[in-house]
């Protein structure tokens, strides 16, 4: 998979055994995939095919953007702690769900590829 840049900080995808001790969460929960902001590397188990594939890697690369977009400090700034990992879940299913519908209807009422940021619409089909 291709590296990808997210505010100017560079990130990777790796696939990984299904068994790899870096698949467990901080709250030691073993998942398919985690995205780490200390080495901004998404690991995702060599497991998973699309179409599953596809939504894990959108969902962690929706980790990497709050992530490198500073939201985490904010989120932990206004909930209690016991709270953080559901509203960081939340935050980033409303960048994953809501972002890609909002491109796709702003580049439909312009009958045109969205540019915003120096990214296209045009460039993720």
């Amino acid at each position: 998979m291709r590296p990808f840049t997210v505010n100017g900080d560079l990130w990777r995808v790796v696939r990984v055994r299904p068994g790899d001790p870096l698949l467990v969460d901080r709250t030691g929960t073993r998942r398919i995939a985690t995205t780490d902001p200390s080495d901004r590397v998404i690991r995702v188990s060599s497991e998973v095919y699309p179409p599953l594939l596809d939504r894990v890697v959108l969902h962690e690369v929706a980790h990497a953007v709050t992530m490198s977009h500073g939201l985490l400090g904010p989120i932990h700034a206004t909930v209690p702690e016991r709270l953080w990992v559901p509203v960081e879940e939340w935050a980033v299913q409303l960048v994953e769900n809501y972002g890609m519908e909002a491109v796709a209807l702003a580049s439909e009422a312009l009958g045109r590829p969205v540019c915003v940021r120096g990214l296209c619409s045009d460039r993720l089909e």
